[in-house]
């Protein structure tokens, strides 16, 4: 590779996981059973337990119908499967996963999205762990695959999600 091949690559690996917390992004996608078999619930319920998730859960599809309920863990799992791939194809290679797990996890996923008025915002999170030109590409691939306007249920949804997660561990969002 010559040089300049050599530094532009640099300048894209260093573009497309600008600010990104890859060990976090690791650690979710480990805790969900790995790329190519992630899974939000797996995920969620070795962080904060089955019962937990079943009541975030529920509370979702009290406040926004089951049907926005189920498709939010469809789209949650096609957001992380996709930001996995996005960075693949960027040359990002993720590291591997910290020793963190359990509520300890959630707590920093929660973290990752909590802006300075202490509210959760999902495409904060995302941009935290997978930098922002992935995190905009996962939202616009969002809409594509679920239809417009998906991204910003997605949005909605997330954040009451991750709410109800930071409240679980202790969290004041």
């Amino acid at each position: 590779m010559n040089i300049l091949a050599t530094l532009l690559a640099g300048v894209m690996l260093a573009s497309a996981a600008s600010g990104a917390n890859l060990s976090l992004a690791s650690s979710l996608i480990a805790s969900g059973g790995g790329p190519g078999s992630y899974s939000t619930v797996r995920a969620f319920d070795a962080m904060i337990g089955p019962d937990a998730v079943l009541a975030s859960e529920k509370q979702i599809a009290a406040d926004y119908g089951q049907t926005s309920e189920d498709r939010f863990v469809r789209m949650f799992d096609y957001a992380i499967s996709d930001a996995w791939q996005l960075a693949g194809k960027d040359n990002v290679s993720l590291p591997p996963p910290s020793q963190t797990g359990g509520q300890a996890l959630a707590t920093q996923l929660v973290q990752a999205g909590v802006g300075a008025g202490g509210t959760f915002d999902a495409t904060r999170m995302f941009t935290s762990l997978f930098g922002s030109e992935i995190a905009s590409q996962v939202m616009a691939d969002l809409n594509v695959k679920f239809g417009a306007g998906a991204s910003a249920d997605f949005a909605r949804t997330a954040d009451q999600f991750f709410h109800n997660i930071g409240q679980t561990v202790g969290m004041n969002v």
